[in-house]
């Protein structure tokens, strides 16, 4: 009996020769009658090629761990010529603004995001304001984790810190360095990988203090290595007057003015009180150095646990800038995936930086309530209220006006009661008109 099993048949394309009229001729008996395992064989072959291929379901879009467009890849790997890489080009028709409050949301964060995340043209130098009110570093600690987590070489000019992580690359700046010093040192830094993060955590001290040059020193950074530049500036600190320095400008205006992105740090605490003024129509309160008082220098809600507030101007080509206040919170451990082999950090799971007005925090109805207690409160040096004994004694005082409201007939309303007194001179000629 023939089977497809048969040695001699084992090299047959059953899937065409079954489709071929002439071979089928050669398996058909005397009584013209197929073998039962030809007919079996034809129809499941013909089943299965008519049937539609199976597609997989579409699901949801998840970013995977080892993402490209996150991870920086061969960064390390110095072979290829450094260069910025062109930004896209503007369509013809011009973005419409947002229309809705989802859109501007989502344009906001996103903008915030760029700069967070160290993407490419984002920001080639972001500028850090914070006082003794709200120090920067933890604004600082998360662009550094970021910035491993994307695989760049993080590069950190110290001034002040003294502990990092052992993936970031230390610069030390204090001490007998000179600025030539710190600017070779940097250069080297910058040298091992094609993108880098660089983070000087006093911008006063290496401009006024060893005198180095912003303007060769983002040349360096952000021009011949096309990497990104972060300085953080203490809004606290007195600057020098100098005779010398008399006709250049200010430190804090020369770096506003060089920045693409200025990022002021705030307490939470500090913006809730703030908060609580402009609701009551009154001054913002001050904190700190700014009080007047003497010995005051730190308030008791200075650096707020609970998150820092970015009030964020962001520069564009066009010289339209665009603010927005945001609100970070201290990161945890589930933000972030885990680390791949030779990262310190794992990729970004999903933003956790938000509007201001999205905290439930600040648009709660407790601090409202607050507020509107606050507001019902007379600010006064002595008491203007009245006792239980004092409420009763008013409410018993009979008013004059009520007695002329009971007169009878048409037109007796509104008379007027007097009663003359010893001290009146009345004349009946003189009043009769």
């Amino acid at each position: 009996m023939i089977s497809p099993q048969s040695s001699s048949l084992a090299n047959i394309n059953w899937n065409t020769a079954l489709k071929a009229p002439d071979l089928l001729q050669q398996f058909i008996s005397a009584d013209g009658s197929l073998p039962d395992w030809l007919l079996q064989l034809r129809e499941e072959r013909l089943t299965e090629t008519s049937a539609p291929p199976v597609k997989p379901s579409a699901g949801p879009s998840v970013r995977a761990v080892n993402c490209s467009r996150w991870i920086k890849r061969d960064n390390f790997q110095t072979s290829r010529v450094r260069k910025r890489k062109p930004e896209a080009r503007p369509s013809k028709v011009g973005m419409a603004r947002p229309g809705n409050t989802v859109q501007y949301q989502r344009h906001s964060l996103q903008l915030i995001s760029r700069v967070l995340n160290i993407r490419t043209n984002a920001s080639p130098f972001t500028l850090l304001l914070d006082d003794l009110n709200q120090r920067a570093m933890p604004l600082v600690g998360e662009l550094v984790r970021r910035g491993l987590s994307r695989n760049l070489n993080v590069v950190v000019v110290s001034f002040e810190a003294t502990r990092f992580h052992p993936a970031v690359r230390s610069v030390p700046a204090f001490g007998d360095e000179t600025g030539e010093q710190i600017l070779q040192n940097i250069r080297k830094a910058l040298g091992e990988a094609k993108e880098s993060l660089v983070v000087i955590d006093s911008l006063y001290e290496i401009l006024s203090v060893k005198n180095v040059d912003m303007g060769a020193l983002f040349n360096l950074v952000a021009g011949e290595f096309a990497s990104t530049l972060i300085g953080v500036y203490h809004q606290d600190t007195i600057p020098d007057e100098d005779a010398h320095k008399a006709y250049a400008p200010q430190p804090l205006d020369l770096f506003k003015y060089m920045a693409t992105t200025v990022i002021t740090c705030k307490s939470f605490a500090h913006v809730l009180a703030a908060k609580a003024a402009q609701e009551r129509s009154l001054p913002e309160p001050t904190h700190g150095l700014l009080q007047g008082a003497e010995g005051i220098v730190q308030c008791l809600d200075a650096n707020d646990h609970r998150g820092i507030v970015l009030e964020a101007e962001f520069r564009r080509k066009s010289g339209r800038p665009e603010s927005e206040a945001y609100f970070l919170r201290a990161a945890r451990r589930s933000d972030y995936n885990t680390p791949l082999q030779g990262l310190a950090f794992g990729t970004l799971r999903q933003e956790f930086v938000v509007l201001l007005d999205q905290v439930p925090a600040y648009n709660s109805n407790e601090v409202t309530g607050l507020v509107n207690a606050a507001a019902n409160e007379i600010e006064s040096t002595f008491s203007l209220g009245l006792t239980d004994k004092q409420k009763q004694a008013r409410e018993g005082v009979v008013l004059p006006y009520f007695d002329a409201q009971k007169g009878e007939g048409a037109g007796e309303g509104g008379r007027i009661l007097y009663d003359m007194g010893e001290e009146d001179d009345f004349d009946e000629e003189e009043d009769e008109i």
